[in-house]
């Protein structure tokens, strides 16, 4: 019987350890010879390479408009975001900290999101430029009961918070 739950615990060991590797991958990139983030990523993947340096200090100095945030609030019911970013790209390191940081002061669970980082040649596992319509990056996909209801695509056209309400509303932002 001991042997039996030793070998589970094993196999659970060897499962979780599999399952961590599928997410924050790094390859290093053919146009820049450094280190970028490569496929399916979490926030904690955010920290890997340079891309974490700059997610911090985007992160600590962007401030989100708080009386936009209450008004987001009520409408985050059955809402998802896809996002489409890459750790190389300066529209990408600037807006995916701050929408970060609006998504944790919504209080949204960022373990929900859908987040795949890419290369220059906007490729990525099963991923490549078309897929979704994905033109520019970062794009946040917003979707509502597995519906796109719209998004935000390189950068907000007037602040995240914002764009954010107007999708969630059913406002068009572009």
């Amino acid at each position: 019987m001991r042997n039996l739950f030793l070998l589970l615990f094993i196999g659970l060991f060897f499962l979780n350890t599999n399952q961590a590797q599928k997410y924050n991958k790094t390859i290093i990139d053919s146009k820049t010879n450094k280190e970028i983030l490569y496929g399916k990523c979490n926030v904690e993947g955010f920290k890997k390479t340079e891309f974490g340096e700059i997610f911090k200090i985007e992160y600590k100095y962007y401030i989100p408009d708080s009386s936009i945030i209450l008004k987001i609030k009520p409408l985050l019911k059955k809402i998802r975001f896809q996002i489409t970013m890459g750790s190389w790209c300066g529209d990408s390191q600037q807006q995916i900290p701050r929408f970060i940081k609006t998504l944790n002061m919504l209080n949204y669970k960022t373990k929900k999101l859908d987040i795949l980082a890419i290369d220059h040649f906007f490729k990525a596992n099963n991923f490549e430029k078309g897929t979704n319509k994905i033109e520019k990056i970062p794009t946040i996909i917003v979707y509502r009961k597995g519906k796109e209801i719209g998004r935000i695509i390189e950068t907000p056209t007037e602040t995240l918070e914002k764009d954010l309400l107007k999708i969630l509303s059913n406002i068009n932002t572009r």
